[in-house]
């Protein structure tokens, strides 16, 4: 009864994370470019709980699961290209990432292309943050052009002809689904995506770059319903299991003082 205890409890667990990550989905259905998180569900190693409830416990006698665990990994489905006309409006048609350096120097990455010229002229995201490429845009810059292979020009002065301020590069990991959630679209790299390999835009394993347009949300409002409801039945069996795993072990108790 102890074991079923644990193992209602540790489902509760993981359909709650469910629940979570679900609720973050659908509040992001209309963040640009965002990536809904995953919930994959493993089972419980029944020798590592039982080695943690009793470090004495042999492994052979143990012949019961131990509940469930749930996991978070990003969706790799791409969101829909909209149309937006703006010209530092740019969507990655394909895999890979734009890397940005946060304001403590450090690498994150976005797929989010709503780039801006920050106070310090750099080319950046919509929060400020500067592309790893430190593109320079100069004051008097017009017509910013960004090729689907990354290349940023722009009419400088009076010029007629179009000068070459840099190269938006991308990033793609062996695992991007492994990626951390940093937060204002960005994501964060832990071992387990895998060493982050640089690329240019359109080359293999990365995907093109369409200036004048956004990736939308990869969130399906009908499919997250649906796994919402799955979620809380799901917590609600784990409740009532644990609830008759408590009047059983009151019984014995019972049982025991009479």
């Amino acid at each position: 009864m102890f074991d079923a205890l644990y193992i209602g409890a540790t489902g509760m667990v993981a359909h709650q994370t469910q629940v979570d990550t679900i609720a973050n989905n659908l509040a992001n259905l209309n963040t640009v470019g965002f990536r809904r998180g995953v919930v994959s569900f493993a089972d419980v190693s029944a020798q590592l709980a039982a080695t943690a409830l009793d470090p004495n416990e042999p492994a052979s006698s143990v012949t019961t699961g131990a509940g469930s665990i749930a996991q978070v990994s990003l969706s790799l489905l791409p969101g829909t290209l909209q149309q937006t006309g703006q010209p530092l409006d740019i969507a990655i048609d394909g895999p890979g990432f734009i890397e940005v350096l946060r304001s403590d120097g450090t690498p994150a990455y976005a797929r989010a292309g709503s780039l801006q010229v920050n106070s310090d002229g750099l080319l950046a995201i919509a929060d400020g943050s500067p592309l790893a490429a430190q593109i320079q845009i100069p004051p008097d810059a017009q017509s910013i052009a960004v090729g689907a292979d990354g290349q940023v020009t722009a009419l400088l002065g009076n010029a007629t002809s179009p000068t070459v301020l840099g190269r938006l590069g991308l990033v793609n990991f062996a695992n991007p689904a492994a990626l951390n959630i940093a937060g204002n679209n960005q994501y964060t790299a832990p071992a387990a995506a895998g060493v982050p390999q640089a690329g240019h835009a359109g080359s293999a394993g990365f995907g093109q770059l369409r200036q004048g347009f956004l990736e939308s949300s990869d969130v399906q409002l009908n499919q997250e319903m649906v796994s919402l409801l799955l979620a809380q039945r799901g917590f609600e069996l784990n409740s009532k299991m644990v609830q008759t795993a408590d009047q059983l072990w009151s019984i014995t108790n019972g049982l025991v003082r009479s």
